[in-house]
């Protein structure tokens, strides 16, 4: 019961907070993203981190990009297959070397300063998802970019994870790092067969069972498999619920009424505890001690996301005014940095020492991120 507490109070203030900024003209992710740092440990402590909320928040985060899946066209992007290649690989090599370059300068060992910049090499836009939907951008070809690098960043930063870790805790070998290509084109190859012949047969299915809502069910049911299975393959779980929303709406059967059901089901109750659950860890203990270095860290974040996978988007025929969206749609970090981070201080890749400014870093940045591509959606109306 305490945990349903929690829940009513931050569906309450959530719901506050959204009337708020829409007001203000503002997406309102980003009020539940400050209200996440001022219900947790930073300033009011008053919700902290339980299974129940990080199942909630998982839960959240998998109907978002289910729901961009849904929303997706799979001919603009295979379309759009090379800029979200060009947006993914300048997106990873120059926050690398900012990040690498920082920690360097503040004398942090070259051990960890090289998994640090891994960290701030990965990119997660559950966040600019919700505020390409909330501003009706999902469908444009800057969004469609950015959904595809998404997916390539998503692969490159576990890639440069593994064979990195492995290296750095002498625990690399090349046969692991070919079992590990080995599971992701396994991955590849049924979420092929899926596509084409499975999932068009088991939507028809659908509607032939006699229960309520069972192609909704069925469309959900699907989407947590396909999350469970591309986490067993050790890519993230919100690509194979991204994948799984692409494959479901190109089914020749598909019901629009399914995308409306898991919006009110997502957006009611788990996809803003997600947004909320972000900030919660945030503490500011070190934040005076270690202010230059979480300020410099938060800076070159955002720079090398910007910079490189606008550039990117420059190189592939975008204009500037479609690189800046593009490349502000790609400076959020959220959760995949997060879990990256978390794995590297468990196995002693990240020190006590700077894993809080570390963390601080990336939250700041998430919460920012939304500020940059409102700003380039602002210059760049549809």
């Amino acid at each position: 019961m305490d945990f349903i507490t929690l829940l009513a109070l931050m569906l309450f203030l959530t719901l506050v907070v959204s009337h708020f900024f829409n007001k203000i003209n503002l997406p309102a992710v980003i009020g539940q993203l400050i209200l996440g740092v001022i219900l947790g440990k930073g300033v009011l402590n008053i919700i902290k981190p339980t299974h129940e909320l990080e199942l909630f928040a998982e839960i959240g985060v998998i109907l978002l990009m289910f729901l961009a899946g849904l929303e997706s066209d799979i001919k603009m992007l295979k379309k759009h297959l090379r800029p979200s290649i060009n947006v993914a690989i300048f997106g990873v090599i120059l926050p690398v070397a900012l990040t690498l370059a920082t920690a360097i300068l503040f004398k942090i060992n070259l051990r960890e300063s090289i998994f640090i910049s891994v960290v701030f090499a990965a990119t997660s836009v559950s966040i600019s998802v919700e505020v390409l939907k909330s501003l009706n951008y999902l469908s444009t070809n800057s969004s469609t970019v950015i959904l595809g690098a998404a997916v390539v960043d998503d692969i490159l930063a576990i890639a440069i994870l593994s064979v990195m870790s492995g290296t750095l805790t002498g625990d690399f070998s090349i046969t692991k790092l070919g079992m590990l290509l080995g599971l992701w084109i396994v991955f590849a190859i049924i979420t092929v067969i899926a596509y084409k012949w499975l999932i068009p047969g088991i939507m028809q299915l659908a509607n032939f069972i006699e229960a309520s809502q069972a192609p909704t069910i069925m469309a959900i049911l699907v989407c947590f498999i396909f999350a469970f299975f591309a986490d067993e393959v050790q890519l993230d779980a919100v690509l194979g619920a991204f994948v799984a929303g692409i494959a479901i709406s190109n089914a020749p059967n598909f019901d629009e009424k399914i995308n409306r059901n898991v919006e009110i089901i997502g957006y009611s109750i788990f996809i803003p505890i997600f947004f909320i659950s972000i900030g919660i860890n945030l503490e500011f203990n070190n934040f005076l001690q270690d202010f230059w270095l979480i300020m410099v860290f938060t800076i070159t974040g955002i720079i090398g996301k910007l910079i490189g996978a606008g550039f990117g988007a420059r190189i592939s025929g975008f204009d500037m005014k479609d690189s800046y969206v593009i490349g502000s749609g790609m400076i959020s970090r959220g959760e995949m940095a997060l879990i990256i981070a978390q794995i590297g201080f468990n196995v002693k890749l990240l020190s006590e020492e700077y894993y809080s400014s570390v963390i601080i870093s990336i939250i700041l940045i998430t919460i920012l991120a939304p500020f940059f591509l409102k700003h380039s959606i602002g210059k760049n109306p549809i």
